[in-house]
């Protein structure tokens, strides 16, 4: 039986994204990988975790973010976006740090450096790319 971690996180990140048009409705394919003694290691899709395939991602942004409530620091700070719509462009956020709630986490997603590509697609056209490091680490 596989137990969960409440775990209160620090996330340090820098992202890119591009967007070629505007973006309503994406699914997105995300690729999950954890640095194991060295070497980065893909992390699969368990319960929704990891290297997954999502087909609504603005569905997921608008549960974790809803409609009318602003958008997190420092996302908000730098006027960058959190949900759909989200308009054509580049957005880029320096390196920043997101100071999470505690969040109950399975123990195979631990302290750790990360890396995550997310690939949003619609009609089989490509519409945009993230790319993130990150380090979970609990208090």
């Amino acid at each position: 039986m596989e137990k969960s971690l409440m775990l209160a996180l620090t996330v340090s990140l820098v992202a890119a994204v591009s967007c070629g048009r505007v973006v309503t409705k994406a699914q997105l394919n995300v690729t999950l990988e954890k640095q194991v003694a060295g070497l980065w290691v893909r992390v699969p899709c368990v319960e929704e975790l990891g290297s997954c395939h999502y087909r609504d991602a603005c569905d997921i942004l608008s549960q974790l973010i809803p409609p009318g409530q602003d958008c997190p620091e420092p996302l908000h700070s730098y006027g960058l976006p959190c949900r759909c719509p989200f308009k054509a462009g580049s957005y880029s956020l320096p390196q920043s740090d997101f100071f999470l709630p505690v969040l109950d986490l399975p123990d195979w997603l631990t302290n750790g450096n990360y890396r995550v590509q997310g690939v949003a697609g619609s009609g089989g056209k490509e519409l945009g790319c993230v790319k993130v490091a990150l380090s979970l680490h609990s208090d």
